[in-house]
């Protein structure tokens, strides 16, 4: 899935380079109005580089190493009980 958001962010780019180009030449009224369709793909560009970061390959969490995610890894547990308290009572 992370392929398929990066590739609708690279063509929100591709398209505001390519209409950044004509902006360059165009008159003022068609200057004024490329400009509009660039914010309009500068802000999906901006809603798929967000799904990129949150859901992208580059950012996937590594899998708890403990099997029931209950604790971190190492052998210290702050708020663990004491297995000699547990046994008393």
């Amino acid at each position: 899935m992370h392929h398929l958001l990066k590739k609708a962010l690279e063509y929100d780019l591709e398209e505001i380079r390519l209409l950044s180009m004509a902006a360059r030449t165009a008159p003022p009224p068609v200057r004024q109005a490329l400009l509009g369709i660039i914010k309009e793909e500068a802000q999906d560009a901006e809603f798929w580089n967000t799904l990129y970061a949150c859901c992208g390959e580059p950012y996937k969490k590594p899998p708890c190493p403990d099997p029931d995610g209950m604790y971190p890894p190492g052998g210290y547990y702050p708020y663990q009980k004491d297995a000699e308290k547990e046994k008393k009572e």
